[in-house]
């Protein structure tokens, strides 16, 4: 199953449901996109001394925020909570009542709370929300708000501090890898979810910081040595300094990176080319970039069926091993670019059949349009479509 399509398409997701347990609190949701057939709750947020750069706002952006159910008293106390962050971060959480919005706020009945991190939130479906809270929240005020500004700070991009490389934290993995086994969790995705530390580069010079409204709780029993983090209800003065780099009031932003937004993509249109001996690809969308300079990669990969990767056979049209085509741009900030709008097929991704293996005449495929974006020191995925299914005809 882990190379299944929709494990495959990693990406970023950022929750804190926590489940109680006699004597633990647990995260049950997990690191990867939140979206399934568009919303699995996967978690990719890690640090507060980290924040991932790729997925920022403009400083000083007004991110806007539409509540897709609730009372008005409800959306009014969720949005002053998140307020908070104003306060340290030069950002400005403004209601919207109808599209265009950034972040989608749903309240539901689930046991769990997640949200987007940062700008990924513009990548998604205006349908769909990108931030999930418990209606329960709203019976426990201390509860209430140690969720939402949480929930916030992965709206901001920032990430969980359990995560940052430099926390020192002596897991106790043997007895969590069991515990996390009765919610279904196997050992990669503990690993994954839990172990995983991040690079340095995204604690962008802060310290670990155990106090941070980012940080999990973490009970005595999870650690070797007895050491615990109990449920933090404030933003921290680390989470302040992070907040003032990463969105500051005065001078520029610490380490920006590029960053692009994939807006209005609509489908990936699929025409073979008998002359040519294969497919064209055409992904219709809009870019925008912003930030440093960088390279843009735009990719198309097959999946079968059953939503498995088809595997490539040869170094050309491979894309991370899966069959596929791309393109790489150098790209500059404040770029806005149509892809495949006035003209359909002003752009196309090229595949020859002999690269396509195990799909014979009338076999059906799925085709996926990513993107990703580099500084030269990280490659990030930043958009993936759902799936477009074709039929492969005579060749």
């Amino acid at each position: 199953m882990k190379n299944k399509m929709n494990l495959m398409i990693a990406g970023l997701v950022c929750s804190t449901a926590i489940v109680t347990t006699v004597n633990a609190q647990m995260c049950t949701t997990r690191e990867s996109k939140a979206r399934e057939s568009k919303v699995i709750k996967f978690d990719t947020t890690v640090g507060r001394g980290l924040a991932d750069n790729f997925y920022l706002w403009d400083v000083g952006q007004q991110i806007q925020v539409r509540f897709m159910n609730g009372t008005p008293e409800q959306q009014a106390q969720v949005l002053a909570l998140a307020k908070e962050w104003e306060k340290y971060a030069n950002i400005k959480f403004v209601q919207v009542y109808a599209e265009p919005s950034n972040v989608r706020v749903e309240f539901g009945t689930e046991e769990e709370n997640y949200s987007l991190l940062g700008s990924d939130a513009n990548q998604g479906d205006p349908s769909e929300h990108t931030m999930h809270l418990e209606f329960a929240l709203f019976n426990e005020p201390t509860r209430l708000k140690r969720t939402v500004v949480h929930e916030f700070g992965h709206s901001l991009g920032f990430m969980h501090e359990h995560s940052s490389p430099i926390s020192g934290i002596n897991w106790n993995k043997d007895t969590m890898y069991k515990q996390y086994a009765k919610y279904g969790w196997d050992k990669d995705m503990v690993d994954a979810q839990v172990f995983k530390v991040y690079d340095e580069r995204y604690t962008n010079g802060t310290k670990y910081d155990a106090k941070s409204i980012m940080h999990y709780p973490i009970p005595a029993w999870q650690t070797s040595n007895g050491f615990s983090v109990g449920w933090n209800t404030e933003i921290s003065d680390g989470d302040k300094q992070l907040a003032g780099l990463m969105y500051p009031f005065t001078g520029v932003r610490e380490n920006e990176v590029p960053r692009i937004n994939i807006l209005n993509y609509t489908t990936t249109k699929i025409k073979a080319d008998k002359t040519a001996g294969g497919i064209n690809l055409y992904p219709s969308f809009n870019v925008q970039t912003a930030g440093a300079t960088g390279d843009v990669y735009l990719a198309v990969l097959l999946y079968n069926k059953e939503g498995y990767p088809i595997m490539a056979t040869e170094e050309k049209y491979n894309v991370s091993g899966v069959v596929g085509a791309y393109k790489g741009f150098r790209m500059g900030p404040g770029k806005k670019i149509s892809v495949n709008k006035s003209n359909p097929e002003e752009f196309p991704l090229f595949i020859p059949y002999s690269n396509i293996p195990n799909t014979p005449a009338n076999s059906e495929i799925q085709v996926v349009f990513r993107t990703y974006v580099s500084d030269g020191k990280d490659l990030k995925s930043i958009f993936f479509s759902n799936p477009v299914s074709y039929q492969m005809g005579a060749r």
